[in-house]
């Protein structure tokens, strides 16, 4: 009868160790597919970025020119979007093309206040 018992529990035991060997392959191979979301997505924030602070610098520039040192910064455009793109890359193209906006529109407001 112990015979039995302890036979029984090494089933188990195998059973439970298969189950968490599989359960941890599939928890990895998950966490490495969002991964290569990420990069693409990064891809768009840097584009949107690099877009929106040219534009926020370009903006900048007319307002000092035009408002002198006043702050008039009221609204941020919002950038072209092509039909192309995915969901999750129009979403870090869209944030990374406001940060970038505020930074290069700040950074020539700065410059004007300098002056």
């Amino acid at each position: 009868m112990g015979n039995y018992t302890l036979d029984r529990m090494k089933k188990t035991l195998v059973i439970l160790l298969v189950f968490c060997f599989v359960l941890s392959v599939t928890a990895a191979s998950a966490s490495a597919a969002d991964n290569s979301n990420y990069v693409k997505n990064k891809d768009g924030y840097k584009a949107g970025y690099d877009k929106g602070y040219k534009d926020g610098k370009k903006q900048g520039e007319k307002d000092c020119q035009q408002y002198g040192k006043g702050e008039i910064l009221k609204k941020i455009p919002g950038p072209f979007n092509k039909f192309s793109w995915t969901t999750d890359y129009k979403e870090r193209y869209n944030k990374g093309y406001g940060d970038g906006y505020i930074d290069g529109y700040s950074h020539n407001r700065y410059d004007c206040l300098k002056k």
